[in-house]
């Protein structure tokens, strides 16, 4: 596989980490609103109901750093490539910048992971407490 490829694969996963976070908001902020309104009625305990806010603030936050992570990679990615003499992008094999981004992608992973566990117990919670 060509480098441009390569990159072009990357962007790809990039993007769909991104759509990934975005869903993964999207969902704690549905079940703490359900858990709101639970609580409001007096269908759920306040402690399960400040559970629920604890997690979706753990993932608010993690999702944030995780688009944080992923506008540094796309911009280091961009640092690969370099216009030559003649006018031709060219790929620049940096080591060192490729170490880095290749760190930056562990970390992504790392915290995705995270951000789905997250979202494991916000499921569990809720079907416990029929909120879903």
């Amino acid at each position: 596989m060509i480098e441009s490829q390569k990159t072009e694969k990357a962007e790809d996963i990039l993007k769909s980490v991104e759509e990934f976070a975005e869903q993964a908001k999207v969902v704690a902020l549905s079940v703490a609103s359900a858990a709101s309104t639970a609580r409001n009625t007096g269908n759920i305990p306040a402690r399960v109901n400040e559970e629920i806010w604890d997690l979706v603030d753990q993932v608010t936050k993690t999702t944030d750093d995780i688009n944080k992570m992923i506008k540094m990679v796309k911009m280091e990615m961009g640092s690969l490539y370099r216009l030559s003499r003649h006018g031709i992008i060219e790929f620049e094999k940096n080591q060192e910048l490729l170490v880095k981004i290749e760190k930056s992608l562990g970390s992504i992973l790392s915290e995705s992971r995270r951000v789905l566990g997250v979202v494991k117990k916000l499921k569990s919670i809720s079907v416990d407490n029929k909120l879903i």
